[in-house]
């Protein structure tokens, strides 16, 4: 920022406040001290040079996040998934009630599990779906695959982080195993 000298006797000028008899013949706005950055003429950019695509990370679920963030949410409520909820396809079944947010985004529904009553570590982010119902039944989908996948990787002799067992102790609390 570009920072011009004022004399110290008049706040006016020293605040950038303009005289309404001035004609406008002041300083430039470059250098005006209430602009609150630095005026480039013939130059155009939104990001400093150093930044760049490869700034971006691709592991965070960036279109999920940024629909929900920039959407219109006209409303969000509490609901629960069930038994009835868990696609006919899913290893696991929901065996205990599972209270989840719904987020209305106007063009689709957005399901997510209550961290304070499932506190599961790591990124989650809503599953989406034209319906409650659909979104509600990917969502128990999306929670019967994770369980899936903890219970594979503890059975192939590998060691879980704490917070995937601690995630796949909550889950396994609250999904069964399908059964045949």
């Amino acid at each position: 920022m570009t920072t011009h000298e004022q004399p110290e006797g008049d706040a006016e000028p020293r605040y950038g406040l303009r005289d309404p008899a001035d004609t406008g013949d002041g300083e430039p706005l470059a250098e005006d001290i209430s602009l609150p950055v630095s005026v480039t003429p013939n130059y155009n950019t939104a990001l400093p040079e150093e930044w760049g695509w490869r700034r971006n990370s691709s592991s965070q679920p960036n279109s999920a996040t940024f629909h929900i963030n920039h959407s219109d949410v006209t409303r969000a409520f509490a609901d629960v998934l069930t038994a009835d909820d868990s696609p006919p396809e899913a290893p696991f079944v929901v065996s205990k009630d599972i209270p989840v947010v719904i987020i209305d985004s106007l063009d689709q529904y957005w399901a997510g599990e209550s961290r304070a009553a499932l506190p599961l570590h790591g990124l989650r982010v809503p599953v989406s779906a034209d319906t409650i119902a659909e979104a509600k039944r990917k969502l128990a989908a999306d929670l019967a695959a994770q369980v899936r996948l903890l219970l594979l990787l503890s059975r192939s002799g590998t060691t879980l982080a704490p917070e995937l067992q601690v995630n796949f102790l909550m889950l396994t609390e609250v999904l069964t195993p399908r059964e045949q």
